[in-house]
């Protein structure tokens, strides 16, 4: 045998042993990921989880406000027209408002505080109290859905600084315009 024959066997080997390696090498690389991949069983199935609705939290004035003069150490007696009447040391003029409260939630808890209004040097504000239907006096904090769709009044007392001395503040107009009643939620774990 010639050694071109024998050379050309080899050669033949070699590309017969190279095709084979390559072959190989492109079956493996299909098999980890050349797009098939290896399968495990699992199966699912779908939860009807329902709905869940939120609450709701709102404060509808009902009518119109009303004021009462208290003098000090005296009796409260409405007061058809605020812009009427002169208050003096020691007077206290109350804001009365019915509101409706729509507190929806199972977890809601509301104050309702009196923000908005520029309380005039001279008076002193006190804080909101509610009224119920029967006659129930409370604070507006903490209030729940065991309220919701109640009419309650709201009064906000306002006292002319009974420290008022000499000819201080005399002749003087307390304006109370945009006196808001607000509803606000509270965090219920503080």
């Amino acid at each position: 045998m010639s050694e071109a024959t024998s050379t050309t066997r080899r050669d033949l080997r070699r590309g017969s042993r190279t095709k084979a390696i390559v072959a190989i090498a492109a079956g493996a690389v299909l098999l980890l990921g050349g797009g098939t991949t290896l399968a495990y069983w699992s199966t699912q199935a779908t939860i009807d989880g329902g709905t869940i609705s939120s609450g709701d939290l709102n404060l509808t004035l009902v009518d119109s406000p009303s004021w009462s003069l208290t003098p000090e150490g005296g009796t409260s007696a409405p007061v058809p027209d605020i812009a009427a009447i002169d208050i003096v040391p020691g007077d206290t003029v109350t804001l009365t408002q019915d509101v409706t409260l729509t507190l929806v939630g199972d977890n809601l808890i509301a104050d309702l505080p009196v923000g908005g209004v520029t309380v005039p040097t001279g008076i002193v504000p006190t804080a909101v109290t509610l009224t119920d239907g029967t006659g129930a006096t409370f604070s507006g904090t903490g209030l729940t859905s065991d309220l919701n769709g109640e009419t309650v009044t709201a009064s906000v007392a306002f006292q002319f600084d009974p420290a008022t001395a000499d000819r201080d503040l005399v002749t003087t107009d307390f304006v109370f315009d945009d006196v808001q009643l607000t509803l606000e939620q509270q965090d219920p774990t503080p």
